[in-house]
């Protein structure tokens, strides 16, 4: 009997650790949430099914909170093979974050973000122009067209668009961020370029287009450079720089310079060294920062090439460095409904703020020791007390759980404010109820465990039947 304990005991770890190893929750990456922010999470959108007809392959993999599963579209860079989520209105966002997949981190080249507001007409947010370096995760901050859009994807068109995980950041489109625009001026600097070429002077730099650029009738010239100017002094907040393709190099030396009368200028910030990459070259930090009105790109070490230019500030008028709470509006307030559940009790939706607390919240009509409490699904989900801050953007609704001592009938009805990991579309008949749910496959490790554990219980084994022999 104490040697049957013995093994019982050993395989009972086993499976204890195997089950501590494969837990996971969506999101999972523990990233730093921006201010007045909140994750996205949605209905997704996308292939059900990934390579081969794989089930376990299909979007839902790249919104589980598990870095081990992923996505595999269905075929490379093909229109239709994508994952994402209906947001149910426009959001802004404000960072995402993507793990690739692991051992395949060349495919992460050509991984973009989309937005769209009728999944017909996509517009590109971001795109890698690399592989990961890493097999860890990936942050943006940085958005082209960052308006605000209703359907959000993950696509790649350059390679085969596997990807582990993705989270998606933002707040709702008319509550947005108060700060920092983007600024646009009459362009400064030279009218042609290398060879008196128009098409290389310094408008290149401000039409879009990353394959054009701005090429320097001279290296290191004062006045070989392009910029803007603006209609009033403004105070810099950040600067988007695309160099030149193929000519990375000429990065270093690259000097944001502020003037107010465009004859005297000050250098904000050089770089000291050339591009990693042919991709976007953010800047935040500045020397001198207090507001011009004329600003240039300019570089006195290397010939000054460079495909893009994008400035964004506020304006110098009276201007005091904001406080991290100054940088976001109120987003405005949300109601919140309760459904009893099949229980007894009517209560009335209540209104909240977002980053606020819920406050006060009703019970049953009468009192009842069955009553467990508010709870963001109809079943499972996250209990939700007076004390807990709201994080959850926009309008939804609460659920009231009740002990199963004495059985409640509740209604069937599909819950359309579940999260991500929520799919809207039934399994094949042929599917497990496991799959349904989104059981996921069980990483290496955990089945390694769970060996691990049956070894040593085998070896305990052994090792009693010799000292008995």
């Amino acid at each position: 009997m104490r040697l049957l304990g013995k093994i019982t005991l050993g395989i009972l770890c086993g499976v204890v650790l195997t089950t501590a190893a494969c837990a996971s929750d969506y999101p999972s990456s523990g990233t730093d949430i921006p201010a007045g922010s909140a994750l996205l999470e949605g209905s997704l959108i996308g292939e059900t099914v990934g390579w081969n007809g794989q089930r376990d392959k299909g979007r839902k993999a790249a919104f589980d909170g598990d870095i081990y599963t992923y996505y595999d579209p269905s075929a490379r860079s093909s229109e239709d093979a994508y994952c994402g989520v209906d947001l149910g209105a426009p959001y802004v966002l404000s960072k995402v974050v993507i793990m690739p997949r692991e051992n395949w981190l060349d495919r992460f080249k050509g991984a973009s973000i989309q937005g769209s507001n009728d999944m017909e007409e996509w517009e590109t947010l971001w795109v890698s122009g690399h592989s990961a370096r890493e097999w860890d995760w990936q942050e943006i901050t940085d958005f082209d067209e960052n308006t605000g859009y209703q359907y959000y994807r993950y696509w790649n068109g350059v390679e085969h668009g596997d990807v582990a995980e993705v989270e998606l950041y933002g707040y709702p489109l008319g509550t947005a961020i108060a700060g920092p625009v983007k600024l646009t001026g009459e362009v400064i600097g030279e009218e042609t370029g290398w060879d008196g070429s128009a098409g290389t002077g310094a408008a290149a730099a401000f039409d879009g287009d990353r394959y054009t650029y701005y090429d320097p009738t001279t290296r290191a010239a004062d006045y070989a450079y392009a910029g803007i100017a603006l209609d009033s002094p403004q105070v810099l907040s950040k600067v988007r720089i695309f160099p030149r393709e193929n000519w990375t190099a000429r990065f270093r030396g690259a000097s944001i310079q502020g003037s107010d009368d465009m004859k005297n200028w000050v250098t904000l910030w050089t770089s000291t060294e050339e591009a990693e990459a042919w991709e976007w070259q953010t800047i935040t930090d500045f020397e001198d920062n207090r507001g011009y009105q004329y600003y240039r790109y300019w570089n006195g070490v290397e010939h000054g090439d460079v495909a893009e230019l994008e400035f964004y500030g506020v304006s110098a008028e009276g201007y005091v460095p904001p406080t991290m709470a100054e940088l976001s509006t109120p987003v405005s307030e949300m109601k919140v409904s309760f459904d009893y559940n099949g229980g007894e009790g009517t209560s009335d939706p209540m209104t909240v703020t977002f980053g606020g607390t819920y406050g006060a919240l009703p019970g049953p009509s009468e009192p009842d020791t069955l009553f467990e409490g508010w709870f963001t699904a109809r079943t499972g989900g996250q209990q939700v007390t007076a004390e807990m801050k709201v994080t959850h953007l926009g309008d939804h609704v609460l659920y009231a759980h009740w002990h199963t001592t004495e059985p409640v009938q509740t209604e069937e009805v599909p819950d359309e404010t579940e999260p991500t990991s929520a799919e809207t579309e039934p399994a094949p008949a042929d599917e497990t109820q496991e799959q349904e749910d989104g059981i996921r496959l069980v990483p290496i490790v955990c089945i390694a465990v769970s060996v691990v554990a049956i070894a040593c219980a085998a070896a305990v084994l052994l090792k009693h039947r010799d000292r008995d022999e």
